[in-house]
């Protein structure tokens, strides 16, 4: 390549990239891991790279190791090295994804759509990946739900999740990106790859978002299992949302989800109440059963009262919503669905799918009280960065 087409060729790409950014989302990629020394490969078509006024390709079947050395990238291929870097970026050509394999420390590989921008930080590569809304939420859709579900249910989780990306996408702001790959904000594992059904949702519902009577994003909470009735921010966060308040649901009772047990011995129950405050009255007698009619906050003992969500932490138990019975000499605790069980009902709104209800209806059944608007005609968007 000449110099003169060198330079005509790096505008386009600068023109290019500011363009496709102003109009995209940032995420940080592997946020919750300190990453050392990646391998890029072109796991389709070829990659166009770029960094500190140097440029070069990346052809499928080219490995290119980045390695964080203090404050810069030293990246090199097998045959020899490319460059020390501040920063690295990395397009993907038309049709062609990026493919990231962590190897210190070893993780596994993932695929990403569009620019993925390497930086050394603070004892680990920074990769943030710039890319359209649709091929996040897409992504986002297929982490946290899995292929095979109703077209009805992945409109619904469209929705779910573009609401969560537009009333939190100042979330990292100040960190130089919108949101994070981890749960802490939407699980994002790459590319959607499983499922023609789910981009194919994002697309079919717009733009639109849920919003609650002041026109603002809601909390799109979402959970695995509810154990047949859902339970209220309220009692769960100690949050007033008059859209996440308790439901009914008859559609997840079939899921393996639904229903749990554990036992554990009296002598052992005991220990645990009396190590948080439970005291024995010996001219007391008491009955360690409490079957509590639906949700509840607190597990009561006679006066005592133990809040279910500490319970749950303590002994890592699926959801918050149990009973306590004394079987045969042990303490069973029998339980109901996985998760905090706020908002909606993960596998009752698969059900719901199955039979053949709408994505408007599923959303409008778990979150009560709320609209389905446009983000343009409430005038909302995601900040620029």
């Amino acid at each position: 390549m000449s110099e003169k087409s060198r330079r005509i060729f790096l505008s386009i790409i600068f023109l290019g990239c500011s363009q496709a950014w102003a109009n995209s989302v940032w995420i940080s990629l592997f946020d919750n891991s300190q990453v050392q020394r990646v391998v890029l490969t072109a796991y389709t078509g070829s990659l166009t790279a770029f960094g500190d006024g140097k440029l070069f390709t990346i052809t499928k079947g080219k490995a290119v190791n980045v390695v964080l050395n203090g404050e810069k990238l030293v990246t090199a291929d097998t045959d020899s090295l490319i460059g020390i870097f501040e920063q690295l970026t990395v397009t993907a050509d038309t049709g062609a994804t990026v493919r990231i394999r962590p190897v210190l420390p070893i993780m596994a590989s993932r695929n990403y759509e569009a620019t993925v921008c390497l930086s050394a930080d603070i004892d680990r590569i920074r990769m943030i990946n710039r890319l359209d809304e649709k091929q996040y939420l897409a992504g986002v859709i297929e982490a946290e739900t899995g292929a095979g579900r109703t077209e009805e249910f992945y409109k619904a989780f469209a929705v779910i999740c573009r609401t969560y990306l537009y009333g939190h996408a100042n979330r990292h702001e100040s960190e130089g990106f919108h949101l994070c790959d981890e749960t802490h904000c939407q699980s994002y594992k790459g590319k959607s790859r499983n499922d023609a059904k789910i981009p194919a949702a994002v697309e079919a519902t717009g733009d639109k978002i849920i919003v609650d009577s002041d026109s603002l994003p809601v909390l799109a909470a979402y959970h695995a299992n509810c154990g047949g009735e859902t339970e209220s921010a309220k009692n769960a966060w100690q949050i007033n949302m008059p859209y996440l308040i308790p439901v009914s649901d008859p559609y997840c009772s079939a899921f393996a989800n639904a229903r749990w047990e554990k036992t554990v011995s009296v002598d052992e129950w005991i220990r645990y109440l009396m190590k948080n405050g439970f005291k024995i009255d010996p001219a007391v007698v008491t009955d360690f059963s409490f079957h509590p009619a639906g949700r509840t906050p607190d597990y009561i003992v006679n006066t005592f009262a133990l809040p279910f969500k500490q319970i749950r932490n303590d002994w890592n138990l699926r959801s918050t919503f149990f009973g306590v019975s004394l079987e045969d000499g042990q303490i069973r605790l029998d339980g109901h669905g996985y998760g905090h069980g706020v908002g909606l009902c993960q596998e009752g709104a698969v059900e719901m799918g199955n039979r053949g209800y709408k994505y408007e209806e599923i959303i409008r059944f778990y979150y009560r009280n709320v609209r389905l608007v446009s983000a343009s005609e409430i005038q909302i968007q995601i900040p620029q960065l």
